[in-house]
């Protein structure tokens, strides 16, 4: 079978390059040249004429009926259509009831009509609104000077009630003669516990002399925690400040915690410090006010008033504590925390420091609440702090 011709190229092809020729030199001008420029007009749309007088005719038609069906008169407001509609749904909704109309003139279209006034004071004599009655006075906690005294020679404390500026508190003032005489304790007397007992209840079973709720460590889960002489947590923290008892008992304040914590704690412990708690703020430093923090997990203003728990020292082993019940109208609304600082000055300490307070502000004193706990019972905390009667 004869084989087919081979396509004839339509293509003109570039001949092939030769290396062994030099290639002819153009001009930039003839190389130009080469090239013709091209201009491109818009295609012009021919429209008849007839089209176009149709066009036109179709549109003045539309735009006689457009203002054929537009109304003669003003368009009704929406508060006009709906009055309208609320007049006829009335009439067919009166129509549906028994029996006739009552005349406007008549007794029982008078009894029909609704007077404000009239059924407020209706409702008033039929419920009337609870009065708040404030406690009686006989049932706020009082003491004589020298009711509440404590003292052998291992150990001395001496409790006053105070009232001032709408404010009852208790002025705590607490001699020991060995740093372990002041003891921590937790709910189930465990850290570990999980759980949550009145201030009375983890304080009945160390039998101290007297006990304060301390700074509920158990409610977060930062910050450094030794008790007894034991580091229980070294975790970071930036909220809080933190109270130190050294191993003779002296008390300090760590506020800038923006170091690594485990650091700190590791410092503590080979120190032997024996107890630290994490609230605050600083109220007195080398027995001068110290400046209240302007931002704080706790307000620090002026005005706030809460129960309080504080704590300070006056001297080796010499502490004061104040306890400031709170929230009872008659007997004592709070402290706010410059109220605070002013009557640890005024009992001279060189420094004090602020527990946890409001629900948990508890004074327990020879198996006895002395104070007025705000919620009209003990709140369940995690910790106390102890004085026991003899040291280790």
């Amino acid at each position: 079978m004869p084989r087919k011709p081979a396509p004839v190229d339509e293509f003109r092809r570039t001949p092939p390059r030769r290396y062994d020729v030099e290639p002819p030199q153009e001009t930039r001008i003839e190389h130009a040249g080469r090239f013709r420029k091209r201009y491109f007009d818009v295609p012009r749309t021919h429209v008849p004429l007839e089209r176009m007088l149709w066009g036109v005719v179709c549109a003045l038609m539309l735009l006689s009926l457009c203002n054929g069906s537009a109304p003669l008169s003003e368009v009704p407001t929406v508060q006009e259509r709906f009055s309208d509609w609320a007049a006829r749904r009335n009439e067919e909704t009166i129509k549906t009831l028994p029996g006739d109309t009552p005349a406007p003139d008549s007794a029982l279209y008078e009894a029909a009509q609704f007077n404000p006034e009239a059924e407020a004071q209706a409702v008033a004599q039929m419920t009337p609104i609870p009065q708040y009655t404030p406690e009686p006075e006989s049932q706020f906690k009082h003491y004589e000077p020298g009711e509440l005294v404590y003292q052998t020679d291992k150990l001395s404390v001496t409790i006053e009630q105070k009232t001032k500026d709408d404010m009852t508190y208790f002025v705590c003032d607490i001699k020991l003669t060995d740093v372990s005489q002041l003891r921590t304790a937790f709910a189930g007397d465990d850290f570990r516990s999980g759980i949550y007992e009145a201030t009375s209840d983890i304080a009945a079973r160390h039998a101290p002399v007297i006990a304060i709720n301390a700074d509920f460590c158990r409610y977060h889960r930062d910050g450094v925690i030794i008790r007894n002489g034991e580091v229980l947590r070294k975790q970071n923290i930036k909220r809080r400040h933190l109270l130190v008892v050294d191993k003779d008992g002296n008390l300090s304040a760590l506020t800038d915690r923006s170091g690594k914590q485990g650091l700190v704690a590791n410092k503590l412990e080979q120190e032997n410090t024996w107890q630290t708690f994490e609230f605050g703020p600083v109220l007195v430093e080398n027995g001068e006010a110290a400046e209240l923090p302007g931002s704080f997990f706790i307000s620090c203003e002026d005005g706030y008033y809460e129960p309080r728990t504080a704590i300070g020292q006056k001297g080796p082993l010499h502490y004061i504590i104040i306890v400031v019940d709170g929230r009872r109208d008659g007997y004592s609304k709070g402290a706010s925390m410059p109220q605070l600082q002013q009557l640890f000055l005024e009992e001279g300490v060189d420094f004090a420091f602020n527990l946890d307070g409001g629900g948990s502000t508890t004074l327990y004193f020879l198996g006895e609440v002395i104070n007025m706990p705000s919620g009209g019972k003990e709140r369940s905390v995690s910790d106390v702090l102890m004085f026991m009667a003899n040291p280790i």
